[in-house]
């Protein structure tokens, strides 16, 4: 092989790295737009891009038209976190909002079809005291308590007494609840 021959070779993988090298940029340069903060603006990152002698080179892949459609595309930053995120204190302990309502007591439970269990017993036995109602339903005292503030809240059950001689009861509304839901 010719010394010609090498450098033709050579030439399409030189070119094939050329523009594998610039699409990672361009891979880059789009993942870093889309996390900017909402006060940064474009002329912000295309400064900072030209002052990093890595990402320098970015700038003559972009047209000023990529870069706008580019920012324009990323996603709007929300007002509240996603359900899906867990936030942590600075112990590392998983940060509950208590006041989200009913969701988060529903959820904490862990019983899929716990209100209806409850509701169900209730409906067929009477009203009834905690310990029994947990007997009877198949439930911990912790998720039957999770369960009854729930069912407080969406007015279902209702609490008779105090003391040893509080009872739970099912409501009107449970009662429709239940037969929706049956």
């Amino acid at each position: 092989m010719t010394q010609s021959d090498e450098a033709t070779a050579e030439a399409p993988n030189t070119e094939s790295a050329d523009t594998a090298w610039a699409e990672s940029l361009r891979e880059v340069m789009c993942k870093v737009i889309s996390t900017l903060p909402d006060h940064a603006t474009l002329g912000e990152l295309i400064e900072a891009a030209r002052s990093n002698s890595a990402m320098a080179p970015v700038l003559e892949i972009f047209t000023v038209q990529e870069l706008i459609d580019t920012a324009k595309k990323r996603p709007k930053p929300s007002a509240k976190p996603k359900e899906a995120e867990i936030q942590y204190d600075e112990e590392g302990n998983p940060i509950m909002d208590l006041d989200a309502g009913p969701t988060v007591i529903r959820r904490r439970a862990d019983v899929p079809d716990g209100d209806l269990r409850v509701l169900r017993v209730l409906a067929e036995r009477g009203a009834q005291r905690e310990i029994d109602l947990s007997n009877n339903a198949s439930l911990t005292s912790e998720q039957l308590r999770l369960l009854v503030r729930h069912l407080r809240s969406k007015g279902f059950v209702h609490v008779e007494g105090s003391g040893s001689k509080r009872r739970l009861k099912i409501t009107r509304h449970g009662s429709s609840y239940l037969r929706k839901n049956s």
